[in-house]
């Protein structure tokens, strides 16, 4: 007996870079783009985080007194 779940491939997967380069340019642009948005919107918030940490670290300010 054995879970429900495991040993099945999942359903959802991101696609290669192989798969995007087949596409038409206009939408292999949009997909691009998207990449593009989501490591951006990652990498500002890493730095927020880290801004937020070297501050509390520092005291600069209090994290804390945002959310109060």
């Amino acid at each position: 007996m054995s879970a429900p779940g495991i040993g099945k491939e999942s359903h959802i997967s991101l696609p290669d870079f192989g798969s995007v380069a087949k596409l038409p340019k206009p939408i292999k642009a949009l997909v691009y783009l998207i990449m593009l948005s989501v490591l951006t919107v990652a990498g500002i918030g890493a730095l927020m985080a880290t801004i937020a940490v070297i501050g509390q670290l520092t005291g600069a300010f209090d994290v804390f007194s945002f959310f109060g």
